[in-house]
């Protein structure tokens, strides 16, 4: 008797109300084949979740079918895994091309290992076109390496130490309101000349902030920083025509806003920079020592 036969056989005798375990010892088969019942697999020809992804991809157009999936199942609350999302993007045309880069030699002193916030927090500077009406914009930006989050930002017509040293202090007053000069703090930068003018450094020795600065031609040992304004430009900047200043500030503000507390980060393990900065705080607060009275 083959193994189909002996199993229909005995799912017959259950409904004759044979005992299961008799059954199973009977016709030398396991028990929990008895209770077995195949589910169906889903087809492929399933496509109730294909306009949400279609429309995610519409509204982020720069994301990966990983993001996508990320985005669908937190926002959306749809039960959707990435393997959908990935194949429902590749019949659309509508993955993200990758950049092909050339291999570079790596420089071992150039990696950055903060293991908690407000440990190593990085700047830089970028242009933004803000419209014909004023032309090119400056943004300087501070990350906190542990979290990716962004703690201070400042977009101007002008790429002047004050507003570098706006984006700092912006920083400082969000992360450590009890001063920073008990954080041990180390801010990374390049070699620009906002960053190390006289009065960039005296602010920095004034706060107690260790100043560390990038080897020449190597963005690798400013990379979280980087990186974060390439994000910023193919998700924000270049999908988007400013015609004022001010709108080029509101809409980038947003783009920050969403980026700190709605984007998930897989290095994160799917938290979003602030959740990752929240988690961190509530572990200090658990293992902080419990005054009794």
């Amino acid at each position: 008797m083959s193994c189909g036969a002996t199993h229909s056989h005995a799912r017959e005798l259950l409904t004759q109300g044979y005992q299961a375990a008799l059954v199973a010892a009977t016709l030398m088969i396991s028990r929990s084949r008895l209770y077995y019942r195949p589910k169906a697999r889903c087809s492929r020809a399933d496509r109730s979740y294909d306009e949400q992804i279609i429309a995610a991809c519409g509204e982020k157009p720069t994301f990966g079918y990983r993001r996508v999936t990320l985005r669908l199942q937190r926002q959306e609350g749809l039960a959707v895994n990435h393997k959908r999302v990935l194949r429902v993007m590749r019949e659309r045309g509508l993955l993200v091309l990758s950049r092909r880069l050339r291999a570079r030699r790596r420089k071992e002193w150039g990696r950055v290992e903060a293991a908690e916030p407000n440990q190593i927090w990085q700047s830089d500077m970028t242009k933004v076109w803000a419209g014909p009406a004023a032309g090119w914009a400056y943004l300087v930006s501070v990350i906190d390496c542990c979290t990716r989050e962004i703690t201070g930002w400042n977009l101007s017509l002008r790429c002047r130490s004050e507003e570098a040293i706006d984006a700092v202090e912006q920083s400082v007053l969000a992360r450590l309101p009890r001063g920073s000069r008990e954080a041990e703090l180390t801010l990374t930068t390049d070699n620009g000349t906002q960053f190390t003018s006289t009065r960039y450094l005296e602010t920095l020795s004034r706060l107690g902030i260790k100043h560390r600065r990038t080897a020449y031609h190597h963005p690798e040992g400013n990379s979280y920083i980087e990186r974060f304004h390439r994000s910023l430009k193919e998700e924000e900047v270049w999908v988007h025509e400013y015609r004022s200043m001010e709108e080029a500030r509101a809409s980038i503000g947003k783009w920050i806003a969403e980026y700190n507390h709605d984007r998930p980060h897989q290095s994160l393990r799917n938290r979003t920079p602030h959740e990752a900065f929240l988690a961190w705080q509530a572990i200090q607060l658990s293992e902080a020592p419990h005054v009794q009275i």
